[in-house]
């Protein structure tokens, strides 16, 4: 399982604030084939008014990253995520499931990743066929 903790820190009316969430990234991928804007989720989640000045001071701070938990951890470093990258890492690694049969019986192998250029193959030839 994927996870990993978000979480922001900023100063409104002279009070610290850190609105934080645990993220099922798992969950969120599957959900939205993406992961949605982080500052807007924790907004919302926290009951912060889009249309506030506490919202403006959340907005003009950095998402920080921590405590990653499964592959998601390759993606964190500093307390920064490349979201792009693990979407893109996840979103192959589910082609990579559905296509795990087929590759076993046609071509005999159990791990495609024991064979990187023929997965980069695979990939792009599945990737070019989805775009029909």
């Amino acid at each position: 399982m994927n996870k990993v903790t978000a979480r922001i820190e900023f100063s409104f009316k002279g009070e610290e604030h850190k609105p934080s969430v645990i993220l099922d990234l798992d969950e969120m991928m599957q959900k939205h084939h993406g992961i949605p804007p982080l500052h807007q989720y924790l907004a919302t989640l926290h009951n912060i008014d889009s249309y506030s000045y506490e919202y403006e001071m959340l907005l003009a701070e950095e998402v920080q990253f921590s405590d990653a938990e499964g592959f998601a951890e390759s993606f964190v470093t500093n307390n920064h995520f490349d979201q792009t990258a693990f979407e893109q890492y996840w979103l192959e690694q589910e082609v990579l499931k559905k296509l795990a049969p087929t590759i076993k019986q046609q071509l005999d192998i159990e791990d495609i990743n024991q064979h990187p250029a023929l997965k980069s193959v695979i990939l792009s030839a599945y990737k070019m066929g989805s775009n029909g």
